[in-house]
């Protein structure tokens, strides 16, 4: 019975993986899928043959991202440059992790989640880094820590709603890759410029932008919801 139900979880799962969705990430600005994905299919390619496991790339990932955020929050012009390739590079291995287990048919359940644990972890130290080196570089003013610690509230405040607002809706497919793809795609870009008050700045619009969203969509789909329940 274990092992059945083990085989329907990795189905589920790899139907969900292989799922073609046609939003406006994907036909606009699809970053994953034209720079991420081929640039990790040569990662793939190379460890395949080898005993290297997808969860073990999910933690080579993770620990790229977290040298990531320290280089960011040294704040010099070369820290900067270089935390903004290895979070590329961060996201590239994140993007192989899955690749690999669907190439050997060892999607699971556990993987698909440990990636997501890892992701929310690297995320909030990489924009933990870019505040500390925003703040860093501008020679200890208060106001810079203020904004980036208002923007962390914000990014975990979006984290939140966004998980919540799925599960309301019961929303089987929790992927957000192409999203991140190109938000990780704007800090790679600003970090070699070392604007590291863009990566901030841009952040907070986004926050700020999917908050409305959420709470509206929420709100509206809730309300037709109650008024289908109500009797006429």
């Amino acid at each position: 019975m274990a092992k059945n139900k083990e085989k329907k979880d990795n189905a589920f799962y790899q139907a969900q993986l292989k799922k073609d969705r046609k939003g406006f990430w994907v036909r606009f600005l699809n970053v994953e899928k034209w720079i991420d994905r081929p640039l990790a299919s040569i990662v793939v390619s190379l460890v395949f043959p080898t005993a290297i496991t997808p969860n073990q790339l999910t933690v080579i990932a993770f620990i790229i991202g977290i040298g990531c955020a320290v280089l960011f929050a040294l704040g010099s012009a070369g820290t900067v440059f270089w935390a903004a390739v290895l979070c590329e590079i961060s996201l590239i291995f994140d993007c192989a992790d899955g690749m690999l287990a669907r190439a050997r048919n060892t999607c699971s359940r556990f993987g698909s989640f440990f990636d997501l644990f890892l992701d929310r972890i690297t995320d909030f130290s990489v924009i933990l880094g870019v505040t500390i080196g925003f703040y860093r570089a501008g020679n200890g003013d208060k106001n810079r820590l203020i904004l980036g610690l208002f923007i962390i509230g914000l990014y975990m405040l979006q984290v939140n709603l966004y998980y919540i607002s799925n599960r309301f809706h019961e929303t089987k497919n929790g992927e957000s890759g192409e999203g991140r793809a190109l938000g990780i795609f704007y800090v790679f870009i600003m970090g070699l410029l070392n604007r590291l008050d863009l990566i901030l700045y841009g952040l907070l619009a986004e926050t700020v932008l999917n908050l409305i969203y959420r709470v509206s969509h929420f709100l509206l789909t809730g309300w037709r919801s109650e008024r289908q329940r109500l009797p006429l």
